[in-house]
């Protein structure tokens, strides 16, 4: 029936919670994950987990609330750029007792991916673009501060603490200005 057989080919975080790959196939190109108690979610990630996709296509993600009647677009993964990490555009406009939403997801051509915007300019803004390059880069930028010359050309040489410092860092930075590494 419309239930759908669960497929491994994504995979959802909501931070704080157990990895999802609970998706369904819901009709030949379409696939559908329950997420229960929405309200408290910020954000989620999204990855592709097997490279099913034909040339040139994508998933493009949406997410519907009850009676799940519509869909508003989120945005998109790719090949090229398989996870991605979205602000929850339901934050704010839920009620906390909303049992659940449900995120859809759709695999479409890359010229009708190009085409689709996410439905206001704020969701824009709160799309989190990248995030994992700029934040990977960050974290590039400040081990470089560790390296030394030795006779075996430049080493990183770290202290055991680095990763707690540079996260200390980055979490001072991002409370500043929570999207920084998205400048550089």
């Amino acid at each position: 029936g419309m239930e759908g057989r669960r497929v491994d080919i994504l995979a959802c975080v909501f931070p704080g919670r157990p990895i999802t790959a609970e998706f369904r196939q819901v009709s030949e190109k379409r696939f559908v994950l329950n997420v229960p108690n929405p309200a408290s979610i910020r954000e989620f990630a999204i990855s592709i987990t097997k490279p099913v996709l034909p040339k040139d296509h994508g998933f493009t993600i949406y997410f519907s609330l009850p009676p799940f009647k519509d869909w508003q677009y989120i945005g998109a993964i790719t090949m090229h750029m398989p996870s991605q990490i979205f602000s929850a555009p339901w934050r704010g406009i839920l009620k906390e007792d909303v049992k659940g939403l449900q995120i859809g997801v759709s695999i479409e051509t890359q010229k009708f991916i190009e085409n689709l915007h996410p439905q206001s300019q704020y969701e824009e803004k709160k799309k989190l673009v990248s995030s994992v390059q700029g934040i990977a880069n960050d974290l590039y930028k400040f081990l470089q501060s560790f390296s030394k010359s030795t006779q075996m050309g430049e080493m990183l040489v770290m202290p055991a603490k680095a990763m707690d410092i540079w996260l200390k860092k980055f979490e001072a930075k991002h409370k500043k200005d929570p999207f920084f590494w998205l400048k550089t």
